[in-house]
């Protein structure tokens, strides 16, 4: 295949309005292992209500996933059968009402771990799948603004200190136990435990963790592909009958899609054109190694520590995420049309570009309007402030930014430094370097209309 059929095969990242960009992006309206147990007059009747009661927990959760702690008042509390606390709001939001044929509608289906019954009882572990659209729609009727955007998956480093010991991958550790008890993955910021085999322990020592040993916790992430460690330190008390535990979830190593300036130039640029909005600190999000993404602290009577550390979960990762759905909130009251340019040096490049900007559930749609083997034009739609794509593209490791506010700019990390801030991004220059003569370029910087690459007619619907 030669590079302008390759690039071709590209060319259309997203058609066919709203929905169709969520279809990579459907994880975190899975609800992982929800625990059920019911009692009743038959099993069957036990089960019935097991299963619908996990049901109404499950959207608790996500519910509560996907909006800002702010706007929960506008949520029903289903597993207590609790209506929402607000009322409509001035600014047209509104509580949402689920009855039971309401959430049987919303649910795609459930699978079913470790189920254990008796005549009369009923116990299982149940994972609840809710059909996203329907989801969405849900959300967009009450005006209620949501975020579904992930970060990518971190790696996280359960590290449990007590007033004796720290322990890490010891057998014994009962905060990594509970970070493996059941999946985080479906979360906003989803986080994933390590094996813990004897390369793992090789690698880092729990000491070393909590020092934020760069080395080693760079040697981890390359090890598990991934971009991010975090260090969950749990200090564990124990006082009066009591399980105290503080939780820190500390950013120890991230690799990050952030572009520093390549020269005065480019610095002197960003400062003087760049939108505060779009060059904030915020949206460089957990940036620093040392930050602390979310804390939380419970107390409970001694016994049941397993309870007690999955709940500490819960809540500091709520903690963590309450940052970046901030950043990242869908807010279909506002929309905007970003004229873009996206650079990049092969196809592999482009590939990335076209499943980040897929997978955001920020873009709605993208029109691409030329094509080269060095870049392409086009015309994206985005859902409220445009800064907040600029996260969201950083956390899939794309750089996107803006010189003048007129046109917004797109590529790698290491192809934007090339660009960022030159005179080239001048439309005239820019499209002359993009789609110029053959000779210079070959065959493939003929500019390409958009009808070329792909009539909308024929275009791929990503649907869900």
């Amino acid at each position: 295949m030669n590079i302008i059929k390759g690039l071709l095969v590209f060319a259309l990242v997203v058609s066919g309005g709203a929905g169709s960009a969520f279809a990579q992006n459907e994880d975190v309206f899975v609800v992982p292992r929800v625990p059920v147990q019911a009692q009743a007059d038959t099993a069957r009747e036990a089960k019935n209500i097991a299963q619908s009661q996990g049901r109404r927990r499950a959207m608790d959760i996500l519910l509560r996933r996907l909006t800002v702690e702010d706007d929960w008042v506008y949520l029903p509390k289903l597993r207590s059968g609790v209506e929402a606390d607000a009322g409509p709001s001035p600014d047209g939001k509104a509580p949402i009402a689920i009855t039971t044929e309401t959430l049987l509608a919303l649910e795609s289906g459930f699978v079913v771990y470790g189920e254990k019954s008796s005549s009369k009882t009923y116990r299982a572990l149940i994972t609840y799948r809710f059909k996203p659209e329907e989801v969405r729609r849900l959300l967009r009727a009450s005006r209620i603004p949501y975020s579904e955007a992930q970060t990518r998956t971190a790696l996280v480093l359960p590290v449990l200190q007590t007033d004796s010991a720290v322990y890490l991958w010891e057998p014994n550790n009962p905060w990594m136990a509970a970070w493996k008890a059941r999946p985080y993955t479906h979360e906003l910021t989803p986080m994933t435990a390590p094996l813990g085999d004897l390369e793992d322990s090789a690698r880092i020592t729990a000491r070393q963790a909590l020092a934020l040993n760069e080395a080693r916790l760079k040697a981890l992430a390359e090890h598990y592909s991934v971009s991010q460690v975090i260090v969950a330190h749990a200090r564990l008390r124990q006082q009066e009958g009591k399980d105290q535990v503080s939780v820190r979830l500390i950013n120890g190593y991230r690799e990050s899609g952030a572009l520093a300036p390549n020269d005065e130039l480019g610095e002197l640029l960003e400062q003087e054109t760049t939108p505060a909005a779009a060059r904030t600190p915020a949206n460089n999000f957990a940036a620093d190694v040392g930050d602390v993404l979310g804390q939380a602290f419970l107390s409970e009577a001694s016994g049941n520590f397993p309870m007690l550390a999955e709940r500490a979960i819960e809540l500091s990762i709520a903690k963590y995420s309450k940052g970046w759905k901030a950043r990242t909130l869908i807010d279909y009251g506002a929309e905007a049309i970003l004229d873009s340019t996206a650079f990049f040096g092969s196809i592999q490049e482009w590939a990335k570009i076209r499943s980040a900007l897929v997978e955001t559930p920020l873009v709605g749609s993208v029109q691409v309007s030329a094509l080269s083997k060095r870049g392409a034009e086009m015309r994206m739609r985005v859902f409220g402030d445009p800064s907040r794509l600029v996260t969201a593209l950083e956390s899939q490791g794309l750089t996107l930014w803006t010189e003048t506010g007129e046109r917004w700019f797109v590529a790698t990390p290491s192809t934007a430094q090339q660009y960022r801030g030159r005179r080239f991004l001048r439309e005239r220059d820019r499209r002359r370097g993009l789609f110029g003569d053959a000779d210079s370029y070959g065959d493939a910087a003929r500019p390409i209309p958009a009808t070329e690459v792909l009539e909308p007619e024929a275009a791929p619907k990503i649907s869900n």
